[in-house]
Parts: structure tokens; sequence; C-alpha cells
């Protein structure tokens, strides 16, 4: 997935974008995870900030999220029947693009 996801046309310069990130003290209300300060202040082997100065090294940061659904609505199963998608974002691609479903990976499915 990694592989086909590196070879969309124009998809490694906004991996590698420089992110224009505010320190996060000095905002008044967080709009993205880069916002804040954990992943702003991550530090790696050598000490330095990890994900903010990677020069251009592919240093991705993911999210995995899970959710639980209903496959065939309340009415027809009751709450008897769900299914749940594991599924990871990249979350170094901007927002607007982040979501879209060519970008997102689904790991698994819970039965």
């Amino acid at each position: 997935w990694v592989a086909r996801f590196y070879s969309c046309p124009g998809i490694e310069a906004k991996l590698d974008r420089k992110l224009e990130v505010e320190q996060a003290e000095e905002l008044a209300e967080l709009k993205d995870i880069w916002d804040g300060s954990v992943l702003q202040n991550f530090k790696g082997p050598d000490g330095e900030r990890h994900f903010l100065d990677g020069n251009g090294e592919g240093r991705l940061v993911f999210g995995l999220n899970q959710d639980g659904m209903n496959p065939y609505g309340n009415r027809t199963a009751g709450k008897k029947v769900s299914i749940g998608p594991i599924y990871m974002v990249c979350l170094n691609l901007p927002p607007e693009l982040r979501y879209r479903m060519e970008n997102i990976f689904l790991v698994g499915i819970i039965p």
C-alpha cells in the first residue's frame, strides 16, 4: 500500500511539504494534529525534532482508527450484528486530502 501511495502523482511533494506550524501556546484553537505540541516537539534518536526537521527523509505519521456499525441498519437486525473497519490515514497529508478514499488504507475488518 505504501508503494502504491507513493506512486500517486504529486503525493510525495504533499507528504514532504514544510509544515507551517505555530507553537501550540500561541493558538487559540487547535485545528489539526500538527497544531499540538506533541508531534511538533517529538525528539528522534539524535535529540532533534524528528518530524518537523526530516529534511525530505519521508518521516510519515499515521493515525490508526477503528469504528463499528450495523451493516444492515438497526431496523433489520437490531443491535445484534456489527462490523468494525480498522483503517489508517497518513497525517502528513494536508487535512483536505487526508481522508479521501484513495488515501485511506483499510487494515482490516472486525466481524
